[in-house]
């Protein structure tokens, strides 16, 4: 009887050890990275952020390091893992977007809505994000920072669509007055830095009115009294 006990102890470790070995096994090694974003990744821009998680077991792949890894790179702002047996990794990523750019030593500098740098043209290149003029700024690392009072018009820029984007050309803010120029058509007096969400809504509501009509000058410092002027 104790022979059989000894037996099937030596079959259940047999089994675990099987087991283990298997768990620790190459088929587990990770042997592939898919990318999902809302515009095409190019992987290799990607592979330094990478490169050392390829043969890494994906029972134990530490999550977190990886997405360390990847929010290195400029571009991306947030980071999703997702493991499909047996050895590949779903990167679902939320990139980041231009909202507009600033003229720095004779070069435009596009940045996002957090302040990354996210390339730099030269001044002859045509962009679809309008131009910062007259806005306070400093740099820390690879980011752009602006003061506090300029978040508002940062955060309504970074929620227009993009289609609506483009269609200014420059955001000027001076003795603390916004004022937009449109690439098609003249200025917008925005005013002060209050009911800047709506004044933008009012905008766009004026511009998808008169598409057929050239317009000259819009002043939206009073929400309720629109002032349009038609050339």
């Amino acid at each position: 009887m104790e022979k059989k006990y000894q037996i099937v102890l030596l079959i259940l470790f047999f089994i675990l050890l099987t087991f283990i070995s298997f768990l620790f096994s190459p088929f587990f090694d990770v042997r592939d990275f898919v990318f999902h974003s809302r515009t095409e990744i190019d992987k290799n821009e990607l592979r330094t952020n990478i490169n050392k998680f390829y043969g890494k077991n994906l029972l134990f792949l530490n999550e977190e390091e990886l997405k360390k890894s990847l929010l290195k790179h400029n571009l991306i702002s947030s980071v999703r893992i997702e493991k499909s047996f047996p050895s590949t990794v779903h990167v679902v990523i939320e990139e980041r977007t231009a909202i507009a750019w600033l003229k720095n030593n004779e070069h435009k500098l596009i940045f996002s809505a957090d302040g990354i740098i996210l390339g730099e043209k030269k001044l002859d290149k045509e962009l679809s994000v309008p131009q910062f003029e007259n806005f306070p700024y400093y740099f820390s690392g690879n980011k752009i920072k602006f003061p506090h009072y300029t978040d508002d018009m940062i955060k309504v820029l970074n929620d227009l669509e993009s289609n609506y984007l483009k269609k200014i050309k420059k955001v000027d803010f001076r003795d603390d007055i916004y004022r937009l120029y449109l690439r098609k058509g003249g200025g917008v007096n925005l005013g002060r830095n209050n009911k800047l969400e709506e004044k933008f809504a009012i905008l766009n509501s004026i511009l998808e009115n008169n598409q057929d009509k050239e317009i000259d000058y819009i002043n939206l410092q009073v929400t309720k009294h629109p002032v349009i002027k038609l050339k």
